[in-house]
């Protein structure tokens, strides 16, 4: 008994050193911190009447006494719009509490992560019958959101210096995520900085730029008689993006020496467009033009920003598309889910509909109410972390991280075809040991795929379901010899 329960030890260490704090679930808890105020600010849905608080809730891995843990501040859809508008909208939105936001706190957070889901001031002409008055408000809007982003920053970096560090973080390596409409406000955090951008033909009219600063205040929420000032004096700086659909309100946003951006978008989306269209109210109404990630992370990758996750051995995502339908080369920090709609990463619950709403065509994969399932989903949070942890850890915990490498042994290994794409033949020469177990391992060293009980020289193995990427093949021989080889998968 003392030697099984010694074996069964030294297995459990060596499991527990296999894992990986930042790729790996460490932790198997989650503690979570609701509805904390972190600003005070003005709104357009209360006239700027009220300085009403505006909240959040921390997600923290449980028991854990870190201080140094890097911090991802993630937001919510809802098109900008007040609760009261959903049900005309037919719009199904849960706020702080939406299905994907809080499965991807609880994610990062079982990895070490501290994370963050947090509101943010919404409110504009969204029913008006005039086209620049919906232009107008919607980028005032937007603007707001992303002031209350970097006033979120400042109060983690304001209790980091003054407050003892309460939620033991390190605030050089903050991330501002979000979906859909928390993407925008993510990537206008990221890009929207220089005056000379709120001058572009579609933010300005006979009356001058939609932005007027003397009014809503300056890029990081300072000044302005209808904004409130929160912890003046301390940096709005942080260090990623990470974006789930969004846009960017004109190609020009994005400038050299800005923040890296990880960022995800269905390829057929047309409420926010992949590359650049005109938005689409709910209503029918056009609203303004933006660039999706098909046309801005091309831009951030020629820029540089974005060379802060190579060289490196990672997941790629899928060849990009650019404005005519053409499929060119993948693009570093972009991954395209083709053939996908509004937010495949994300569900509702059935009882979240409204009669309205459940009286809409069913058959339209564009519709609100045709939403994926929490295992669909789940499939699409998966590879979103995927993608997204190799290269925050490169950025935030070693620089010189490049993922996966082989490991050279006497056995004659064959790989076919390599790349694969549906198929992938491994062999060995007949003079060694039949093969017994074979693993796929992806970058972060989970395993993708296992076949055991080979027992055979030759091994055909159905690659189909795999995302494109670089992997690990690793087989074992019946003799216990093992060696492995890089292979990538490309559809």
């Amino acid at each position: 008994m003392k030697k099984l329960f010694s074996a069964l030890f030294v297995l459990a260490t060596l499991a527990m050193q296999a894992q990986v704090r930042y790729l790996d679930e460490v932790f198997t808890n989650v503690q979570v911190d609701n509805g904390i105020v972190y600003a005070h600010n003005y709104s357009d849905s209360t006239f700027f009447t009220h300085n009403d608080p505006i909240t959040m809730d921390v997600y923290r891995p449980a028991g854990d006494t870190a201080t140094n843990r890097p911090l991802i501040l993630l937001t919510h859809n809802g098109s900008f719009v007040t609760p009261d508008y959903y049900p005309l909208a037919h719009l199904c939105m849960q706020g702080m509490k939406d299905s994907s936001i809080v499965e991807l706190c609880k994610r990062f957070a079982k990895r070490g992560f501290v994370a963050v889901s947090f509101d943010y001031r919404v409110g504009w002409r969204a029913s008006s019958t005039e086209e620049g008055t919906r232009k107008k408000t919607i980028i005032q809007a937007v603007y707001r959101a992303m002031q209350d982003a970097k006033s979120l920053v400042r109060y983690f970096k304001d209790d980091y210096s003054n407050h003892g560090n309460t939620w033991g973080i390190d605030t050089g390596k903050i991330v501002i995520g979000g979906s859909n409409s928390g993407a925008y406000v993510a990537l206008a955090a990221g890009s929207l900085n220089d005056t000379t951008e709120l001058n572009d033909i579609n933010f300005v009219d006979a009356n001058g730029p939609f932005i007027k600063q003397d009014s809503l205040g300056d890029f990081d929420g300072f000044g302005g008689v209808q904004n409130h000032t929160n912890y003046p004096g301390i940096s709005s700086r942080f260090q990623c993006v990470l974006a789930l659909g969004g846009a960017v309100g004109g190609l020009s946003w994005i400038q050299a020496g800005e923040p890296p951006v990880i960022a995800f978008h269905g390829v057929s989306e047309t409420n926010t467009p992949y590359n650049t269209a005109v938005v689409i109210t709910a209503t029918n109404q056009p609203i303004i033009e933006v660039s999706g990630a098909g046309d801005f992370m091309p831009v951030v990758e020629s820029l540089g920003n974005n060379n802060v996750f190579k060289p490196n051995n990672f997941q790629q995502g899928p060849p990009n598309q650019n404005g005519f339908g053409q499929q060119t080369v993948s693009v570093e920090g972009l991954y395209p889910f083709y053939g996908q709609y509004f937010e495949p990463w994300n569900w509702y619950e059935p009882n979240c509909y409204d009669a309205t709403i459940q009286m809409l065509e069913l058959s339209d994969p564009t519709n609100p109410a045709n939403r994926a399932t929490p295992a669909k989903a789940s499939r699409y949070l998966d590879t979103v972390m995927n993608y997204t942890l190799p290269r925050l850890y490169k950025l935030f915990v070693d620089p010189a991280f490049t993922g996966i490498s082989e490991v050279t042994t006497p056995i004659e290994m064959s790989l076919f075809p390599n790349p694969a794409n549906t198929e992938l033949n491994i062999s060995i020469a007949k003079e060694q040991k039949p093969i017994s177990t074979i693993r796929l391992f992806d970058v972060t060293g989970r395993v993708a795929k296992e076949v055991t009980g080979v027992n055979s020289f030759t091994q055909k193995l159905d690659i189909s379901e795999m995302t494109n990427g670089i992997y690990l093949a690793s087989i074992k021989l019946t003799d216990g010899t093992t060696t492995t080889r890089k292979v990538a998968i490309e559809k």
